[in-house]
């Protein structure tokens, strides 16, 4: 999908080629259930909803405005399968609203396929846990990162925690655009990728 396809705001978006290599990381073909933690404008929520219409997607965001757009880009999409839950990760099962009907997958461990992680409010190492926790046996965990340190840490985190078949990608995208008489590529923020599963 493509960016232009989105309502967008002041609220970052995870850009269309992230978004390409992150939900193929995801292996959402199979999967029942996906966490999008820090959902920020939905896009990645929102595509893989779209993609996958027997998906049951979860998407956790605490900004009132990025919350609004979430909301905004559900109805646009008309997505009958995405459930938005207002809150700060890691939430609790009666921190959620019962009305949802998906405290169900926050009252077991094991109960989620696979899980974006695109914000941490750094509150890093207690949503990794918490992540580990949610997903089941083999569950796939992706995590988007612009700050090197922050992606450091995370990374170090996902190893001492036991995940396994850590998978680390730095994309770089230059978009062509003009420049007085001519055009040049204007790049983007590298993106460091990574994915890995849970392990034992």
């Amino acid at each position: 999908m493509k960016n232009s396809e989105f309502i967008t705001g002041r609220v970052p978006i995870t850009k269309e080629e992230v978004r390409a290599i992150s939900i193929s990381k995801l292996d959402l073909a199979q999967a029942k259930v996906f966490l999008d933690i820090g959902a920020g404008t939905g896009s990645v929520c929102v595509e893989a909803a779209v993609n996958y219409p027997n998906l049951q997607v979860l998407a956790i965001e605490r900004d009132e405005d990025a919350v609004d757009l979430i909301n905004k880009n559900i109805g646009k999409f008309e997505l009958k399968n995405t459930t938005l839950i207002k809150g700060y990760a890691p939430l609790k099962a009666d921190e959620i609203n019962d009305d949802l009907g998906v405290t169900k997958y926050f009252e077991t461990d094991g109960t989620i396929d696979s899980i974006f992680l695109g914000g941490t409010g750094g509150n890093l190492e207690d949503i990794i846990l918490w992540s580990k926790n949610l997903l089941k046996e083999g569950g796939k965990i992706v995590a988007n990162f612009i700050i090197v340190d922050t992606f450091n840490s995370a990374l170090n985190l996902f190893r001492k925690h036991g995940f396994r078949n850590i998978d680390v990608s730095v994309l770089n995208v230059s978009k062509l655009e003009k420049l007085g008489r001519g055009e040049y590529f204007k790049p983007l923020n590298p993106i460091y990728i990574i994915s890995c599963e849970k392990g034992e």
